[in-house]
């Protein structure tokens, strides 16, 4: 008897290590998910660009249940990213990008909101990187 319980006992402490360490340390990866593209536009007026002729707008929610933090970016036509960054994002709260003179692309990135272990890009490095 002593033996079933000894042997029960050991198969709940694994499960539960196992549990705990498939849920722990959530990567990037794991809240991507939680930012979602709801809309786009081309043409339209916005404020921020003199002419908006050929201007592109993307808009992203976060879906999810927990705050985010978010980095996106939308390309011009002369490759250059403008990027846009929300920290603390929270749930059904929204985010725009936008070029003034768009390709029509857009990148985003994702993290659970304050976890410094995952390192957004710099403009730079955006722009180093995937202005091509």
């Amino acid at each position: 008897m002593k033996t079933k319980i000894s042997l029960l006992l050991s198969l709940c402490i694994v499960f539960s290590l196992v549990i705990g360490l498939s849920n722990s340390g959530k990567s990037e990866e794991d809240m991507n998910h939680c930012l979602v593209k709801y809309k786009s536009e081309w043409n339209q007026p916005c404020s921020q660009c003199m002419d908006y002729s050929k201007s592109y707008r993307v808009f992203f929610r976060n879906e999810c249940e927990d705050k985010i933090d978010v980095k996106c970016a939308a390309q011009e036509i002369d490759n250059r990213w403008r990027t846009f960054s929300r920290l603390q994002m929270l749930p059904k709260d929204t985010i725009t990008a936008y070029a003034c003179k768009g390709k029509g692309k857009f990148m985003t990135w994702v993290r659970k909101a304050g976890d410094k272990e995952i390192v957004f890009p710099s403009d730079e490095e955006i722009n180093e990187t995937y202005g091509k």
